[in-house]
């Protein structure tokens, strides 16, 4: 049986996007709370967010041994890897699997400027 993956709590969210914006390189809990607007979270509570994080398989681990043994992390998956699964899912369980009852929902609901519609137009005429 597959492992179905989860996805991202809204406070998960803000994490991964930080580290996301990291370059995907291995980054410390210092280096996340860091890119936080004051006030700014306590550290435990994002090492607490990194260690879920990397428990639901969206970080990977490892103790750096230079100075203090700390932990570093670095994402498992991009941002557009993860996108792509979210938007995998919605259409498949919301959607039926239909990727024109997927698009021309967010055509209605999303009050597209003209720019928009002509983009979209643009970007189905050249796949």
């Amino acid at each position: 049986m597959e492992k179905k993956w989860q996805t991202l709590t809204k406070a998960e969210m803000q994490v991964m996007n930080i580290v996301w914006s990291l370059s995907d390189k291995w980054c410390y809990v210092n280096d996340v709370i860091e890119k936080y607007e004051e006030p700014k979270p306590a550290y435990t509570t994002i090492a607490t967010f990194m260690k879920i994080l990397n428990m639901k398989g969206f970080l990977k681990c490892k103790k750096e041994q230079k100075g203090k043994r700390q932990n570093i992390f670095s994402p498992t998956l991009s941002k557009d890897e993860y996108r792509r699964r979210v938007m995998s899912e919605i259409k498949s369980s919301i959607f039926d699997g239909s990727a024109s009852s997927f698009l021309s929902f967010f055509v209605r609901e999303e009050k597209l400027s003209e720019s928009d519609i002509k983009e979209l137009i643009n970007l189905v005429n050249n796949q």
